[in-house]
């Protein structure tokens, strides 16, 4: 891990799990959002407002010119843009293709790799999903750190369509929830 990083564990910006290391403030994101949306997914076992309205853009390691230059450049725009928050994966994975229902399929990794790993920024609406998608795939690309033309996306947790479904299916794929 690059010192710059260990600096920013220390200040309280970059944190880890046993999985992921979580980058950004997130200002804006509810404190126990995730847990709510979990524990109502269970009870109703239906889409909820939380997982409607959380948009996650894919970035996949595979991608990526220079990984490391690639979180750097996440880093800095998420302490730029204190809404900008998301989460790497500490280590590649064999991702089942079957699971990678994104849209469009021109952010996924290319057919011949066989482990993979995924940087998450979250997002909390069709328009910030949008605005923050094109500024940081122009960025990558001004910059010469990412491969394809797009970044792929999706709602909710990848895990919760084997639960109530696809995502795709959940509501409206170009409106928010709202109540």
């Amino acid at each position: 891990m690059p010192k710059e990083f260990e600096q920013l564990f220390k200040e309280g910006f970059l944190h880890e799990n046993r999985d992921w290391v979580y980058f950004g403030f997130g200002e804006g994101w509810k404190e126990g959002k995730c847990d709510e949306c979990y524990r109502l997914l269970r009870q109703d076992l239906k889409p909820n407002r939380h997982c409607i309205n959380c948009w996650k853009l894919e970035i996949f390691f595979s991608n990526c010119t220079d990984l490391e230059e690639v979180k750097r450049f996440l880093i800095d725009e998420s302490i730029k843009d204190r809404t900008l928050h998301g989460k790497w994966l500490k280590r590649e994975m064999k991702i089942p293709k079957g699971v990678l229902t994104s849209i469009p399929e021109a952010g996924h990794p290319d057919k011949g790799v066989k482990k993979e790993g995924v940087i998450l920024v979250y997002t909390q609406s069709i328009k910030e999903r949008d605005e923050k998608k094109e500024r940081i795939l122009t960025g990558l690309r001004e910059k010469g750190l990412y491969k394809k033309s797009a970044l792929s996306y999706r709602r909710g947790c990848v895990n919760f369509d084997e639960l109530i479904g696809s995502w795709k299916k959940w509501h409206y794929m170009d409106r928010d929830y709202s109540e």
